[in-house]
């Protein structure tokens, strides 16, 4: 079929929060994948860990809600109790770019490549993207895992 364009790019609300929790200890991420529940937990520097996120059809930029609130923050203490007396740093509201399947799509014409639709795991997929769309446009480019040299 046709190429989707930017015009089929639309917004999913995407809530966050940034908490610090002194005597959390995480090396990587974690997701909990539950039926009603989405939540990751990210660690970052000087004990401050990233908790998200919502995925409403909406794009509303209000700031967060008390629902997303309540859910995602219980959720992320029911992975780690330890962050009952993390403190809230921050939080933020802002928008994802989707397409109407929710997957990623790669475009490409002469001098051009737009990558859109990467939605909530634009930060996991976003190397992975970038490199098939480096391939189909015709330039070398190594392997996944493949040494440079």
């Amino acid at each position: 079929g046709p190429a989707a364009g930017c015009a089929d790019v639309r917004g999913v609300r995407g809530e966050i929060f940034l908490v610090r929790a002194p005597d959390v200890r995480l090396a990587r991420p974690v997701r909990l994948l539950h039926p009603r529940h989405n939540v990751y937990i990210v660690p970052r520097r000087d004990h401050h860990f990233i908790i998200g996120a919502s995925e409403i059809e909406s794009e509303d930029r209000s700031p967060v809600s008390l629902r997303t609130t309540v859910e995602l923050l219980a959720a992320a203490h029911s992975v780690l109790p330890g962050l009952a007396e993390a403190r809230i740093v921050h939080t933020e509201t802002n928008l994802r770019p989707a397409l109407r399947d929710n997957l990623p799509l790669i475009e490409q014409a002469a001098g051009l490549t737009r990558i859109n639709g990467l939605f909530r795991h634009g930060w996991m997929i976003a190397p992975a993207m970038t490199a098939r769309a480096i391939r189909q446009a015709g330039i070398p480019f190594p392997a996944s895992g493949a040494s440079a040299a």
